[in-house]
């Protein structure tokens, strides 16, 4: 049953990413329709509008098949998870990466595999940072050329700039996914190693979680704070917060 609760996810997430691939379309191929040279007379005025009901029926209604199987998929999926017992889960779990940060403090050596893993995802995430990088660098070369903007039609504007921007934005997400699918495995992996490594003492573990639990960024942050209040009640700010906050009340909201 497990293994067909794992099956049932990956069909209904790629059902998933299908069906707003098939939305995305026909929002598209309406707008490049409405759009196009054909529905302009000579004055340059459109004939039929872009957008209406009866349009966006018909389009609906020729993809109805695929969405009324998605919906039955998608029940299919909750009389699955009822047959197998499982609970709807509500609060995700902690990541791996954060228990990673906690067993680090009880652990006495980090093993040889574990630095491995801790090498590897350095590299992913070096990797997906170049890619990101380099598609930021070719994205903000076209965002940053006037020329691409100096027409005062926006639409084959914006049309242009979706073409060369969207392609690159798209390259960068999925290299940081792939980067953070990566890096889960990789934390997973490395706790399965340290369940079997070394553990310190309990009074040693105890004293590196209590020097951990007030940084001393978190103390400076706080004491910043207490003297840039003191220093805005010094020199009249909070006076001025105060007449402000009677002139919103009586003034704009009409409290008075």
């Amino acid at each position: 049953m497990a293994r067909a609760m794992r099956v049932m996810r990956v069909i209904l997430a790629a059902a998933t990413a299908a069906v707003c691939l098939l939305l995305c379309w026909q929002a598209v191929d309406i707008y490049l329709t409405g759009n196009s040279p054909d529905n302009f007379s000579a004055p340059g005025v459109r004939i039929n509008p872009v957008y209406t009901r009866e349009l966006v029926g018909s389009r609906l209604a020729a993809i109805a098949p695929v969405l009324f199987a998605y919906l039955a998929l998608v029940v299919a999926g909750l009389v699955l998870q009822a047959a197998a017992g499982e609970k709807p889960k509500l609060n995700a779990a902690v990541p791996a990466e954060d228990r990673l940060q906690t067993l680090y403090r009880r652990i006495a050596e980090l093993p040889p595999e574990a630095r491995a893993e801790q090498r590897r995802r350095r590299k992913v995430w070096l990797s997906a940072g170049a890619v990101i990088l380099g598609c930021t660098v070719m994205g903000g070369t076209y965002l940053l050329n006037a020329g691409n903007f100096s027409s005062l039609d926006l639409e084959p504007v914006v049309g242009s700039m979706v073409k060369h921007v969207a392609p690159w934005v798209a390259l960068g997400l999925a290299a940081a996914a792939a980067a953070s699918v990566l890096s889960g495995q990789s934390a997973r992996r490395e706790l399965e190693i340290l369940k079997s490594a070394p553990k310190k003492s309990p009074e040693s573990a105890a004293s590196t979680e209590k020097k951990g639990a007030l940084p001393v960024l978190r103390i400076a942050l706080y004491a910043a704070a207490f003297v840039l209040l003191a220093l805005g009640v010094a020199n009249g700010g909070l006076w001025d917060v105060l007449v402000k906050a009677v002139n919103i009340c009586t003034e704009c909201i009409g409290l008075g």
